[in-house]
């Protein structure tokens, strides 16, 4: 008589990189102990994926998620394979949301709706993880939006508008996006700070030779005779010339046409395209014969002449 084989369990494919496809035993293989013990010895990180059951199509591509996560070495909770019949779906995600490192909340508009109503597991996972977040248990990134339908606004539910989403509503780029959330399950950014370096030699720049009131008259100063402008900062000459004609002088000097001190750029506003500076004194320049214009600011002459005459 032959003897009878016994019954063998069905067999799951699951999708691996590069189309390969192999199989996946049953909820507690020996394939998933030993992954619970890599976990429990903080060897690869635990990640829990919250969504919300809305049509096949949708709970295909998280399961895809969860396999593309579990093959990169990453520890995947997924009420897909971890819920038995008659199990406490309450304890099951209390328990996922508090031993995962992160959580995926993977963001539709159905999805932000019951999450906004607390409604279904949906809105009882929102519970959960407001209360971890307002009681700050959880580590800064343990929960990751991933945008797969939706405009941000109707896609993510209000308790996660203000944090960084992941977008991955375009299929076409799904693998470099993929990478992005690997790099942050594991703590590897795609652009990292470069390291502190040394101070440079920093080297004074002279002030700009500028008149002012603790300047004394006899203290040199060198300035360009045709604009007025002090060395010390760049500047285009303004008095009609390509370059400036810089000339050393003192604080006293003044321009014979339009009454200015040089130090600082002006124009002359004696009718000339240029200052005519001079060397001269506080004593003996006094003021404008013609209008009674006191020296040391720049005036036009209204005693009917292009330039002052600034005399005893």
């Amino acid at each position: 008589m032959r003897k009878r084989e016994p019954l063998k369990s069905p067999v799951r494919e699951i999708r691996t990189p590069g189309s390969v496809r192999g199989p996946l035993g049953n909820r507690r293989s020996y394939r998933d102990d030993r992954a619970r013990k890599q976990v429990a010895n903080g060897k690869t990180p635990r990640c829990f994926i919250s969504y919300a059951w809305e049509g096949e199509k949708h709970l295909e591509w998280v399961r895809i998620l969860a396999e593309r996560l579990q093959l990169s070495g990453v520890f995947v909770i997924l009420d897909q394979w971890d819920v038995a019949a008659g199990a406490e779906l309450p304890a099951f995600m209390e328990s996922a949301v508090r031993e995962a490192d992160f959580v995926l909340l993977i963001c539709t508009p159905t999805f932000a709706e019951k999450a906004n109503s607390g409604k279904g597991g949906v809105g009882y996972e929102k519970s959960i993880v407001t209360g971890e977040i307002f009681a700050r248990i959880a580590t800064a990134g343990k929960f990751v939006p991933l945008l797969r339908a939706g405009e941000p606004a109707h896609g993510v539910p209000s308790y996660l508008l203000g944090r960084k989403y992941i977008d991955f509503r375009n299929d076409d780029d799904f693998e470099s996006v993929f990478e992005d959330l690997l790099r942050h399950l594991y703590s590897e950014p795609r652009f990292v700070r470069p390291p502190l370096g040394p101070k440079p030699n920093l080297k004074a720049t002279p002030a700009a030779m500028t008149a002012s009131p603790s300047r004394t008259a006899s203290q040199p100063l060198v300035y360009c005779r045709r604009c007025g402008a002090g060395i010390g900062r760049q500047s285009i000459c303004t008095g009609a010339y390509s370059h400036h004609d810089f000339h050393p002088g003192t604080n006293a000097d003044l321009c014979r046409r339009c009454g200015g001190r040089p130090g600082q750029q002006s124009i002359c506003t004696g009718a000339f395209t240029a200052h005519d500076f001079a060397p001269g004194s506080a004593a003996v320049y006094i003021y404008c014969r013609r209008c009674g214009a006191v020296p040391g600011q720049p005036s036009v002459c209204t005693g009917a002449y292009t330039a002052h005459d600034f005399g005893l």
